[in-house]
């Protein structure tokens, strides 16, 4: 076991992860989208732990499964492919810090591309039966890459959030990094949005899984998730999410 202090962040690592694996976050935002499409993704490819993260700034909780405990911001993995994801929601003076600690474990670990996982605040996403998925992409590669694979990318507007620091600490250390947003409910859980981004993940990188048990327990999900969805919904009312629905200032 061996452990890696960035600032106020500990990652420590129980089994390295393989060179040029990919990375894939699954962290709570809007809709919890990319918390629920991790935690499915990881037990159906039977992921093991590898490592965790920790900090002062991270709430003072642990989480028990099956009688072992383990911590609530954990790395897992199936060799090739790693899930981070975090089972509370992360307190808006933390964020920063984590993106910073998560591009650079990545960069020191020679992922071959970050892939975040979210949701993108839909206000008729009552109206809408199959989410669609957009991409952004960090690098000039990263957008080529998409647009190859017949994802639409995103062209204009805002990402807030821990996804946002992630991206920009991506693009100032060159790192490859993609977003995969689906359609979503702000501040409701959302498995069908999860079930898309985990489709378009299978298209683009051939990590498949099949969605139709999540979709099958959407509800129990949504009830389950009632918690983890109000307490991250402060850190979305503090971390500027608003500006996901404004236009950016056109200026060429």
């Amino acid at each position: 076991m061996t452990s890696k202090r960035i600032g106020n962040v500990e990652i420590v690592e129980i089994s390295e992860l393989k060179e040029g694996a990919l990375l894939i976050n699954g962290l709570p935002d809007v809709g919890l989208v990319g918390s629920i499409a991790a935690s499915f993704l990881a037990e159906k490819l039977n992921m093991y732990d590898i490592g965790y993260i920790d900090s002062d700034l991270l709430p003072p909780v642990v989480v028990f499964h099956k009688e072992e405990m383990k911590m609530p911001l954990r790395i897992m993995s199936d060799g090739s492919r790693a899930v981070l994801l975090s089972e509370v929601a992360l307190p808006p003076e933390a964020l920063a810090p984590l993106a910073r600690s998560i591009v650079e474990w990545a960069i020191l670990r020679k992922v071959a591309r970050i892939i975040s996982l979210g949701g993108l605040p839909t206000p008729n996403r009552m109206d809408v039966e199959k989410p669609e998925v957009g991409g952004l992409g960090v690098l000039k590669e990263d957008r080529e890459f998409l647009k190859s694979h017949g994802v639409r990318t995103l062209s204009e507007g805002f990402l807030a959030g821990i996804y946002a620091l992630i991206a920009k600490e991506a693009y100032r250390r060159g790192q490859s990094c993609i977003i995969l947003l689906a359609e979503s409910h702000l501040n409701y859980p959302d498995p069908g949005a999860a079930a898309s981004v985990l489709e378009t993940l299978d298209k683009l990188f051939g990590v498949s899984v099949d969605v139709k048990p999540l979709l099958e327990k959407a509800e129990e999900l949504r009830v389950k998730l009632r918690e983890l969805m109000r307490r991250t919904t402060e850190t979305l009312r503090v971390s500027n999410k608003g500006y996901e629905y404004t236009p950016p200032l056109m200026y060429r």
